[in-house]
């Protein structure tokens, strides 16, 4: 559990005489790391420096000989320790009512709690799966759990992004913090996305991949037209029948009209050449997650630009040619040719993010990008898709993703560089508040 700052409470509590109590209680911890290893990401490496947060932000860093300790500030002595901005995954199922069901294959889709928008489009009863929830928020089905959090944090990532896993148009994510149990103060971004998966539909309409198709297309069209209608009738409110209100559509318009990101579940190369497709009709702001067949797609990866969210789960998916011809092969691809991926996209100059998406054992990602970095992923190209990239990629980074001063004190302190395979995470720093194992 956090522990907090003994002179940053007395501070706070003798505040309360002078300052209304909500704007007492928002104070948060002070922290000083000195004689610290800093990786800012976006900088030069600082071989022996401090670390200042305040109120769960950075307040500044530097050399230790030339950065000031406030008076305030609890001291921890970091010799021999390694400071990193805590890791960012941009796609996983975590914190779910039932993280079980719907890890991303293909036809997996599990059974959803139906808005009656939805049932009326693809889903006759609650035994049925709905095709499209976009109006579900993410955020109305999060249960934080602290042995979760734990496991995570204790891989280094503070920041997810957490994502609707059940249906073809999933819903919308959201971004938080692995900071407590209280779902508020965790949230970073809401909506982040909206989420597409080339599924098909347990028990109705679509039930085949081009029937999934045929239905992302016709509801991006139809919300297109949906906009168009509304706005005509804002220009005209006397004399014209209003359009009737859909929640379903309503929830599109964002992602159809003014471009918010749409994140396409791509489970093979077919998949990451059929959301370009969709991206380029609807001009999208689109995003590729899993691609763990990226490689196989370079070129029309090259010729877009759409966003990668490439997952560290190298299992072939399912249906690939590598578990249709035998166990050795499936071996030979999940410990040699799917990890190879990210060092492949790397070599062609193509941006990428790392994620978690289908692990739930963050130490398993860990040993997957080392096993990357063995298969010639460079290391700094490996940090930079754990932390900046990520961010860039979700909009965030003027809050996450390097040690800058002014950004979220979202820290991690390492003994070892991060990914040498004995090293261990001893600190980690979650909105500026120490989290200790």
């Amino acid at each position: 559990m956090p522990t907090r700052n003994r002179f940053a409470l007395w501070s706070v509590l003798g505040a309360l005489c002078v300052l209304p109590a909500a704007a007492a209680s928002d104070v948060g911890p002070t922290y000083a790391i000195r004689n610290v290893r800093i990786v800012p990401v976006t900088g030069p490496v600082i071989e022996k420096g401090t670390l200042i947060i305040r109120d769960g932000l950075i307040e500044s860093l530097g050399a230790v000989d030339k950065t000031a300790v406030p008076e305030d500030a609890e001291i921890i002595e970091a010799e021999g320790l390694t400071a990193y901005p805590g890791l960012i995954s941009g796609h996983t199922n975590l914190l779910l009512e039932d993280p079980a069901a719907g890890m991303g294959q293909r036809g997996a889709a599990g059974t959803p709690t139906l808005p009656a928008v939805a049932a009326q489009r693809g889903a006759g009863t609650a035994g049925e799966t709905a095709a499209g929830t976009p109006e579900l928020m993410l955020l109305t089905q999060l249960r934080p759990a602290k042995s979760t959090m734990d496991g995570f944090l204790k891989a280094g990532f503070t920041t997810v992004l957490i994502a609707p896993n059940r249906g073809i148009i999933q819903g919308q994510s959201a971004v938080v913090n692995l900071n407590g149990l209280e779902t508020g103060p965790m949230v970073l971004l809401t909506p982040a996305a909206l989420h597409v998966n080339f599924t098909t539909n347990r028990g109705g309409y679509p039930s085949s991949l081009m029937g999934t198709i045929a239905y992302i297309r016709q509801s991006f069209l139809d919300a297109d037209h949906y906009a168009n209608a509304k706005a005509v009738y804002g220009k005209n409110l006397k004399g014209m029948k209003r359009p009737v209100h859909d929640p379903f559509l309503e929830a599109l318009i964002p992602y159809v009209r003014d471009k918010k990101p749409v994140i396409f579940q791509c489970n093979n190369a077919e998949d990451i050449k059929r959301a370009l497709k969709i991206i380029e009709e609807f001009k999208l702001s689109g995003i590729l997650s899993q691609a763990n067949e990226a490689w196989r797609a370079e070129a029309a990866l090259k010729a877009s630009r759409a966003k990668l969210l490439v997952t560290l789960d190298f299992r072939p998916p399912n249906g690939s040619f590598y578990t249709s011809q035998g166990e050795d092969l499936r071996k030979k691809a999940e410990a040699e040719i799917y990890p190879s991926n990210p060092a492949a996209l790397a070599k062609a100059g193509i941006a990428f993010s790392l994620t978690t998406f289908g692990l739930t054992d963050a130490a398993a990602a860990l040993r997957n990008v080392r096993t990357a970095i063995k298969l010639g992923l460079p290391e700094d190209v490996a940090l930079r898709a754990l932390t900046l990239v990520p961010a860039q990629t979700l909009g965030l980074d003027r809050q996450v993703g390097s040690l800058e001063p002014g950004k979220i004190a979202n820290v991690i302190l390492t003994k070892g560089a991060l990914f040498d395979e004995k090293t261990q995470v001893e600190r980690v720093f979650v909105d500026g508040v120490l989290w200790k194992f």
